[in-house]
């Protein structure tokens, strides 16, 4: 409670909390409006029937908004999906990665081009999801759709798109003015928010309560190791010398998960593309929509593509983010080195076996954990929604973005020499 107190006596730190806080309310409230021409309560109804894996599972990372056919039913996934696409081709294209080093400038350009890129996945996506929506409706018995086809696949196209902008922007302004980075908060209030309905409908289902208390000791249990993951450090030694003499040793702090939730975000953005491509050109090419078939959650194929692909994008962030060339470069620049290494080459290798000795059991962890709602759902038998919810990418995008955020509220509390959460003061009893 001290520490809660000090949060407050900060006046930056109380601005930026109450901030975040009112941006989520606002991401909240447009969750909840669905598109022009859709009869809200009979969509609700007719998705009530369905246990659908891949609608659960995109419905998790829209925070709910999708089952609503929300503005906001794409959520942040179109920009998360745009900015994949520029990375890659930073890193394929000689003249885009001479942009993006350089500097605030380059950065600034590169941002700006996967917002452009963003209109046209958000477009490609809004067309699937509205003609998904209108098949969809064309079957139940209930019809949720009070206009023609195309004027709604038209319409819901349009408004979406913009409510991908508006969560950018909004995300945005969470960067600049508030707490943690706005994306991932976006993409953790929707979670967060799907809790307390998840938990009900969970003590309220006709089930063996070994299940019930089986699922608890795994929720728990998976906060815990994904928290002990990410706290982990290895640190490396380094000395530097300045005017001749060595200075104290200091170190290079590695976590032992040093690509947190990005893995995660990306491969589930990737996954999710040919199961919507399937939804609109599967009857064209059936190829297609085998495809698809595989890719469920739940299947197989899905399992090990999204393993391979959470191990592929830690590997990738590292040489994007925690390039061992730029860091080697950097301590030659500062007279620094590390103790039995020889600078330049030899500390750029040494760096590079870390780091990729750190990222493989790490991503290999998070692999693991992202596929426990598989095992609960074919288990334990739990419906698709709450066991994507309780175990999985949302609890470790849970407590990834969480610890990231208190991270930054400890630095504020810090620079003011308040109690933190994370570094407590030592009492003298």
């Amino acid at each position: 409670m001290s520490v809660l107190m000090n949060m407050f006596q900060i006046p930056e730190l109380r601005k930026r909390l109450f901030f975040t806080l009112s941006i989520m309310i606002v991401v909240r409230i447009g969750s909840q409006i669905p598109v022009p021409g859709v009869q809200l309560n009979n969509l609700l109804l007719a998705i009530g029937n369905e246990n659908n894996s891949f609608l659960a599972f995109v419905n998790l990372l829209s925070g709910g908004a999708l089952e609503r056919a929300s503005i906001f039913a794409l959520g942040v996934m179109p920009y998360i999906t745009a900015s994949i696409v520029m990375q890659l081709l930073t890193v394929i294209i000689p003249s885009l990665e001479k942009i993006a080093k350089e500097g605030p400038e380059g950065r600034r350009k590169v941002h700006q081009i996967s917002r452009i890129g963003t209109l046209a996945v958000a477009g490609v996506q809004g067309v699937i999801y509205g003609n998904y929506l209108a098949q969809f409706n064309s079957q139940t018995s209930l019809p949720f759709i009070l206009l023609s086809t195309t004027q709604f696949v038209i319409l819901f196209t349009l408004s979406v798109t913009t409510g991908t902008y508006i969560l950018m922007w909004l995300g945005e302004q969470i960067t600049e003015r508030g707490l943690g980075n706005g994306i991932s908060m976006i993409i953790l209030s929707g979670i967060v928010a799907r809790f307390p309905q998840a938990f009900y409908t969970l003590l309220n289902r006709p089930q063996d309560p070994i299940i019930t208390l089986l699922l608890g000791v795994m929720f728990l249990g998976i906060i815990m190791a994904v928290i002990f993951e990410e706290l982990a450090l290895r640190k490396l030694p380094v000395q530097y010398s300045r005017g001749g003499a060595m200075a104290g040793p200091t170190y290079l702090p590695f976590k032992v998960n040093p690509t947190n939730v990005i893995p995660i975000i990306f491969a589930s953005a990737v996954l999710v593309f040919p199961v919507q491509l399937a939804q609109w050109f599967g009857t064209k090419a059936p190829w297609l929509q085998t495809v698809s078939t595989a890719l469920q959650p739940g299947e197989l194929w899905y399992s090990i593509v999204y393993f391979i692909l959470i191990l592929f994008f830690a590997f990738f962030y590292i040489e994007i983010e925690l390039n061992p060339h730029d860091i080697s470069e950097n301590l030659r620049r500062q007279n620094a080195f590390i103790p039995g290494i020889r600078p330049g080459a030899e500390t750029e290798a040494y760096i590079s076996k870390t780091l990729y000795n750190l990222t493989l059991p790490g991503a290999a962890f998070l692999g693991l954990i992202a596929l426990l709602p598989t095992f609960i759902v074919n288990r334990l038998k739990v419906p698709a929604d709450i066991a994507y919810l309780l175990g999985g990418t949302s609890l470790i995008i849970l407590v990834g973005v969480s610890l990231n955020t208190l991270r930054q509220i400890e630095s504020f509390l810090n620079m003011n020499q308040k109690e933190g959460f994370l570094t407590p003061k030592k009492r003298t009893y």
